[in-house]
């Protein structure tokens, strides 16, 4: 008796289990996310429409001066230099939107091999059924295996489609931006010539040489400017990509590592698409960062190798002020801290292998 009245005032004094939720649930209903919450999905769509508010005016404009930039072309060159940029942005979105739905495919695919196993190498019971993703679905998953797997291909394809767009977007703006560069740089190894088809040369007049000089800097300012803009529309964004690429890398490879070591063949393919699929991702940004820096820094050889010698003095005093922009590095972040480069590419691949040794090392596999 004494016993149960002990129990019964425990009870009493001790708080209700919900209240140790009662944070996460007051944050995920302000999202919609709460799965037991009434109108979660007009929460859910308030939320998504509000941040989508501050994107599309980022996104408007970024793209006004992606088709005005086009306007301050004049030669059938420059033209030419403008286009062949565009195609490649084109080209490289639409080889990463393959890759990616690729990858997916192959990814949701690995589930479907406990299914063809038990076909083809039948054992006396049914192998476990291996989700995309770890889900409660309120139904029996063995039952309503194929309709779960629909259902999360369908979702996860969707989803990528957003993360594709947004990289694809990306591709685009630093391929503009770099063929932006070009053109300068294209002006400024012809500043001795008429912006003509014909190119005659011009006569020696200062006042031609430092209109000519100065629509060519111009250029070079709107160029730094749509650089500066990029950078700051993406930084943030970037900087939660490289957070989860660099620790979700690391603990994928101890997954990846324990399933090898329980001899898990059917599990361990998945982690090595999803390894491919990170680095890939990583890589693409790494080498479209770098291909920025180097139009940046080319932007003094350019003016080097053009016939400023040819010109009068009044003229070439211009060129400092553009080799002096030239100087300062423009490049594209992840939250002002990491730069993407090749070179800071291979440190972070390095940085994610330290990681899942010391991983390794803490965690005994036996």
């Amino acid at each position: 008796m004494l016993c149960w009245r002990r129990k019964t005032a425990f009870k009493t004094m001790e708080p209700d289990r919900s209240y140790y939720y009662d944070i996460n649930r007051r944050y995920l209903s302000v999202i919609g996310q709460w799965p037991y919450q009434k109108k979660r999905l007009l929460y859910f769509v308030s939320f998504i429409l509000l941040e989508s508010t501050l994107i599309v005016a980022q996104i408007r404009d970024l793209t006004d001066h992606l088709f005005s930039d086009w306007n301050m072309l004049e030669t059938r060159e420059e033209y030419d230099i403008m286009r062949q940029y565009a195609e490649r942005g084109r080209q490289y979105a639409l080889m990463y939107g393959i890759f990616i739905h690729t990858g997916t495919i192959c990814f949701a695919t690995t589930a479907l091999v406990p299914r063809i196993l038990d076909v083809l190498f039948p054992l006396n019971i049914s192998r476990p059924i291996i989700l995309i993703c770890p889900a409660y679905y309120f139904v029996d998953e063995e039952q309503y295996f194929y309709y779960i797997f629909c259902h999360t291909l369908t979702v996860a394809a969707v989803c990528l489609t957003g993360l594709i767009a947004h990289d694809c977007m990306f591709f685009t703006y630093v391929e503009h931006v770099c063929g932006l560069f070009a053109v300068v740089g294209f002006r400024f190894e012809h500043a001795v010539y008429k912006r003509s088809k014909t190119k005659e040369c011009l006569r020696d007049y200062s006042d031609v040489y430092c209109k000519n000089i100065e629509f060519s800097i111009f250029g070079h300012q709107r160029a730094l400017q749509f650089a500066i803009l990029l950078e700051d529309v993406f930084y943030v964004s970037f900087a939660v990509q490289i957070l989860i690429v660099s620790t979700g890398l690391s603990i994928t490879l101890v997954q990846m590592s324990m399933q090898i070591h329980d001899n898990n063949l059917t599990e361990a393919p998945r982690y090595i698409v999803f390894i491919i699929a990170q680095v890939f991702h990583v890589f693409l940004f790494s080498f479209e960062g770098q291909k920025l820096i180097d139009h940046t820094l080319i932007m003094c050889n350019k003016i080097y190798n053009g016939s400023w010698y040819d010109i009068p003095v009044k003229a070439q005093r211009l060129f400092l002020f553009a080799m002096r922009k030239s100087i300062e590095v423009n490049t594209l972040s992840a939250g002002k801290i990491y730069v993407f480069s090749l070179e800071n590419f291979t440190t972070l691949l390095q940085t994610s292998v330290s990681y899942f040794t010391v991983l390794v090392s803490t965690n005994s596999f036996d």
